[in-house]
């Protein structure tokens, strides 16, 4: 399976943000997630003044969990935790914006279903 990552985009409490959908995603969604580590952009001497961190989930993705997970990630941005969060597979990735929460879950979970056998 290829690793998938989020990209947690919230300007002025990023690393709250993150630590909070990584919790979310633990107990919620029961998917084995972790910090990415830090890459500081290139010329600059620390990364703390980045407004995107990055998760990535270990293991297979079932339904139910890709689901549970598409949830979790909807409801994180629907509640303002994040302006955005994008999650990427390889070449292809897929954001969750502000949005109609139905729709965004929908088309997440699809996603996520439609990258669980890569690898």
């Amino acid at each position: 399976m290829a690793e998938i990552r989020l990209f947690i985009d919230a300007p002025g409490h990023t690393a709250t943000a993150t630590t909070q959908l990584l919790q979310e995603l633990v107990r919620a969604a029961k998917v084995d997630a972790r910090p990415a580590p830090a890459e500081s952009p290139e010329g600059s001497k620390s990364g703390a003044g980045a407004t995107i961190a990055e998760l990535v989930l270990n293991g297979a993705l079932p339904a139910a969990v890709a689901a549970a997970v598409a949830s979790v990630v909807t409801a994180f941005v629907q509640r303002g935790s994040a302006r955005k969060v994008t999650i990427k597979s390889g070449d292809d990735q897929i954001s969750v914006q502000g949005v109609d929460a139905k729709t965004q879950k929908a088309l997440v979970e699809a996603w996520l279903r439609d990258h669980e056998g890569e690898g």
